[in-house]
């Protein structure tokens, strides 16, 4: 797969599978990684001498990553808090890597095969964590340990939102492998695939995620129709939905407080007196965006002034946790305002919209992985932490390289 490359583009992609493998293990190897593909670009920018092409100048989802940072930092301007903002900068810095990793290098070496070998390197590393997590859990229940408390928080101690954002990416992964090139797999490659997707999905509703519960019913839903649409096989899609459900809805129920949290939140919202501190931060928050909406607050200013909106609206355990927006899009709000959510929304939308023009081979994947991001991000502000900001901006990135990649399913054989 890799004998026809140079060895700094060996050493290129060799970074890029790196940085899959270690997402999910810790975002600490992954930050490390990050860096180590950044010195793998730059030493390939050394030796290709700046030889950019056409579709290095073309506007794509990588420079608007590059323009959205340089919002953020233009806000500096505007912020009171210098010390804040330049922290928050700094957080923020590992998404200018990405995009200029393959903005300043030629990568045009870059295959479809290639980007599915990183898709697979993503899936290997996230079912090897599960079943560590899984043998640990089984050694307590042996220790002792109760089964609930064996598959409770303590199962995985990471944030439970970041990891089913992880999941529900595999699973889209997994159904685009097994329904765009089921001809191509051999028998047992097939039988691995469909042997990870209950792992993955029991995975899900262990760290009883709400947003990826619901990110998970929504994805099993569309796959149906994509599969029901594409197939023509009504009786094979419906089969299909009630196995995955079923699964889904029984492991749901023998792990117990699962369902029992998702119907308490909504319950909550339709309350006067909602006790939820979720609803009260969205609430809040809300408020604050809108009394700034052009500009935001500056980046050095925006969650003082949320924790100021906290304790106006008498949110006492907002005030002491210091609880950010909850939510990527109103955080973009407070801190740029309607200036910067125009780059946000266009880095996060570019690449379906050019897979949409083109029709490309991988639309539905690029669909599916882009609706995953965009409805998460409302329920986590997932570009605060490295957790989420190594891993969305990076495939952001993948997904401008799969359409630029991925061929054309109306054009003739052979052209792109």
């Amino acid at each position: 797969m890799i004998k026809n490359l140079t060895w700094y583009q060996t050493l290129q992609y060799l970074s890029l599978l790196l940085l899959a493998v270690t997402i999910p293990i810790g975002w600490r190897y992954a930050l490390w990684t990050s860096i180590l593909l950044a010195i793998t670009s730059l030493l390939s920018l050394r030796i290709t001498y700046l030889k950019l092409n056409a579709q290095h100048s073309t506007l794509n989802a990588n420079h608007l990553i590059i323009l959205y940072w340089l919002l953020l930092l233009a806000s500096m301007l505007y912020s009171d808090d210098s010390t804040t903002g330049w922290e928050i900068l700094k957080i923020k810095a590992g998404m200018l890597i990405f995009p200029l990793a393959f903005l300043l290098t030629d990568r045009r070496w870059i295959t479809s095969r290639l980007l599915r070998g990183v898709g697979y390197a993503f899936l290997a590393s996230m079912t090897a964590v599960f079943i560590y997590h899984t043998s640990h859990a089984v050694g307590r229940i042996l220790g002792g340990s109760t089964f609930g408390a064996a598959f409770g928080p303590s199962f995985d101690p990471r944030h439970h939102a970041y990891t089913a954002l992880y999941l529900a990416v595999v699973l889209a992964f997994v159904y685009h492998e097994l329904h765009a090139h089921w001809s191509e797999l051999p028998s047992w490659h097939r039988g691995l695939m469909f042997a990870v997707v209950p792992l993955m999905i029991l995975y899900m509703i262990i760290v009883n995620s709400r947003a990826g519960l619901l990110t998970l019913y929504l994805l099993e839903a569309a796959c149906t129709i994509h599969f029901a649409l594409t197939r023509r096989r009504w009786w094979k899609a419906v089969l299909m939905v009630l196995l995955l459900a079923g699964f889904t809805f029984g492991a749901e129920k023998a792990l117990p407080g699962h369902q029992a949290r998702v119907a308490a939140t909504i319950e909550d919202m339709a309350s006067d007196q909602p006790s939820d501190a979720r609803v009260q931060i969205n609430g809040s928050s809300t408020e604050a965006a809108f009394r700034h909406p052009l500009f935001g607050y500056g980046v050095g200013d925006y969650r003082h002034c949320l924790v100021d909106q906290y304790n106006a609206n008498d949110f006492s355990a907002g005030v002491s946790a210091e609880y950010n927006a909850h939510n990527q899009y109103i955080e973009t709000l407070l801190a740029v305002g309607l200036v910067g959510m125009i780059p946000f929304l266009g880095m996060l939308l570019l690449p379906l919209w050019s897979a949409w023009r083109r029709r490309i081979g991988a639309l539905w994947l690029v669909a599916m992985l882009t609706g995953i991001i965009c409805f998460n991000l409302l329920f986590e502000s997932m570009l605060e932490r490295q957790m989420g900001l190594l891993f969305i901006t990076p495939l952001i990135v993948i997904m401008a390289l799969i359409v630029s990649r991925e061929k054309n399913k109306f054009c003739s054989k052979g052209k792109s």
